[in-house]
């Protein structure tokens, strides 16, 4: 088994490591929203040469998180009221069409993890450790992606979500609190035990759009803290 982890590890291209390595930055909003990219600075701090560099960034330019400038220079891709609207409209929409998937094929063994997962969101909550309520929130949504076995929608998702991180990420750099709301989760799963599918979809979508206020809020506060930084200079 190691010997084929090895060989597998071999066969990432630099190209690959430096998509990974950039594209965590951009998300983690290191790589701030409309900062300029620097190839021979980011190559250098990445140990890396031009031309996987380049292709790196094409391909996150494919996937919208970086945007290619006239003189053929690249920025990360600005964030926007706009676009966070969108895609968590769009999120909610889709994980609609997942929950309804998911109930059709309950397990007795499925319900008791997404139950343990909403308790430890209820638990988590209460002692005031958000980052992990956060997490298994996260895992609960993901359970239901699993067990929705719908891979197209599914694949459709995990892209939204990887442009939605950096909007999270800004979450928690500007806004002094958040907290996910623990009853959200119980009154979703059981919607889900109950079998009633048009609860369950109203009921998420309901939960997702209150992430979007949130979301909305945060870039509200980078907006107004950047403004008023530039007004400073």
């Amino acid at each position: 088994m190691f010997e084929t982890m090895e060989s597998n590890l071999g066969r990432i291209s630099a190209k690959d490591i430096a998509y990974e390595q950039i594209k965590e930055k951009i998300l983690k909003c290191v790589l701030e929203p409309g900062q300029a990219i620097v190839n021979e600075k980011l190559g250098k701090e990445l140990e890396i040469s031009r031309t996987p560099l380049r292709e790196a960034l094409q391909r996150l330019e494919v996937e919208e998180l970086v945007v290619r400038n006239s003189n053929g220079t690249f920025s990360v891709t600005p964030i926007s009221i706009k676009e966070v609207k969108e895609l968590f409209i769009m999120r909610s929409k889709l994980e609609g069409i997942l929950i309804r998937d998911a109930i059709d094929n309950l397990t007795d063994e499925s319900i008791e993890y997404l139950s343990y997962l909403t308790k430890m969101v209820q638990l988590t909550s209460r002692l005031e450790n958000y980052k992990d309520t956060e997490d298994f929130g996260g895992k609960f949504h993901n359970a239901i992606y699993t067990i929705s076995n719908n891979t197209t929608v599914v694949k459709i998702i995990f892209q939204l979500n990887d442009r939605l991180n950096r909007y999270r990420h800004l979450a928690h750099q500007h806004l002094v609190e958040i907290k996910t709301s623990s009853d959200e989760h119980e009154v979703i799963l059981d919607a889900m035990v109950n079998r009633d599918k048009d609860r369950a979809e109203l009921e998420i979508e309901k939960h997702i759009i209150e992430a979007m206020r949130v979301a909305v809020k945060a870039v509200e506060q980078y907006e107004s803290a950047n403004k008023a930084a530039s007004e400073g200079k």
